[in-house]
């Protein structure tokens, strides 16, 4: 029996009923088995927090096997102290970011990818290279760019020479089923 399969034991609490249907409004990314919820959330102490993903415990272990305060690399955020979840502001759009996971890794544990983004002013369709973990929702957009403006993704496209655009620090946020 391996860790993907033993039964879990909640080490976190439930969303409450408010928090839940802020979720639900919320297109989740989806990797395999696991959703992704990149959010925007604010804190009891009125502090506003940007990329961080908020997902399911079951959803999170069976993927990731280690709890985020078990990794190093890994920030958490805690569900009992957050009071308001909304569609994160730096995410790609959810069916992009489905695109790029179906598309799988780049590499053992990287991800590397081109952003094209509309025409705008006249202008030609501009395109940035990015490279980032297995974790691929949010993004640095350029000045005056947002969501609304990403037309395409290019899974494991991107010019060294260009150089390669990482993405940004994001945390984690664990609720129980």
């Amino acid at each position: 029996m391996n860790a993907r399969t033993v039964p879990l034991v909640p080490r976190y609490p439930r969303l409450s009923s408010h928090l839940k249907a802020q979720l639900e409004a919320i297109t989740p990314s989806i990797d395999g088995e696991l959703e992704y919820y990149p959010c925007l959330v604010r804190l009891n102490d009125g502090t506003e927090m940007d990329r961080v993903y908020v997902v399911s415990e079951e959803q999170y272990v069976r993927q990731w096997i280690l709890y985020p305060d078990q990794d190093s690399g890994k920030v958490e955020v805690r569900i009992g102290d957050v009071v308001s979840i909304i569609e994160s502001p730096s995410r790609l759009p959810a069916r992009f970011a489905n695109e790029l996971y179906r598309a799988g890794e780049s590499g053992m544990g990287y991800t590397v990818f081109t952003v094209v983004f509309s025409k705008r002013f006249g202008l030609f369709p501009s395109r940035r290279d990015f490279v980032s973990g297995n974790a691929i929702d949010f993004i640095e957009y350029p000045p005056g760019r947002g969501p609304d403006d990403v037309t395409a993704v290019l899974p494991h496209v991107g010019r060294r020479d260009a150089g390669f655009r990482p993405g940004p620090k994001y945390s984690w946020c664990i609720f129980s089923e």
